[in-house]
């Protein structure tokens, strides 16, 4: 019976010595990936999750859009910048697809993305000081009618 708590104590010192011993090595050397000036040339794409906008027109909500942006950004600028300029391009989205009087897609026309496009890359790199979005890209743009969702929500549960 002692030999076995003996023998249960020196392995539990063991495994606390060498797990100490390991972090007091680690502590020393670099975690950090260290990534070479070539690794960063050229363009890096940033594709985040997709935004939904609610079409809201005399005071009543119409349906939403619903957009996914890729955007574009000097690879070696991107990480050096200190903050992710994720955030600023789909809030930049979002403002412009909201408060643009001209986007009414419950009625169908054609809209100058080019314009939408470039004025998102604009006003997000003012807000950051820096030219530091390249271009930015539709990768999907849809408009769902309040109407569809609700027979698409009856169809879901038909006990209701």
């Amino acid at each position: 019976m002692i030999k076995t708590i003996g023998i249960g104590l020196w392995a539990c010192t063991v495994a606390l010595v060498s797990s100490y011993a390991t972090a007091t090595w680690q502590s020393g050397g670099s975690v950090a990936i260290e990534l070479s000036d070539a690794a960063l040339d050229g363009l890096e794409y940033r594709k985040p999750d997709p935004i939904t906008v609610p079409m809201i027109s005399d005071g009543r909500l119409r349906g939403y859009v619903v957009t996914r942006i890729v955007f574009t950004a000097d690879a070696k600028e991107l990480h050096e910048f200190p903050i992710d300029p994720q955030p600023f391009v789909l809030d930049e989205a979002f403002r412009r697809i909201y408060t643009d009087g001209k986007i009414e897609f419950d009625q169908m026309s054609k809209y100058n993305l080019d314009e939408i496009t470039s004025a998102i890359r604009a006003n997000v790199n003012e807000r950051l000081g820096i030219e530091l979005i390249k271009d930015v890209l539709l990768d999907e743009l849809s408009y769902v009618d309040k109407n569809s969702l609700r027979a698409m929500d009856e169809k879901a549960e038909p006990g209701k």
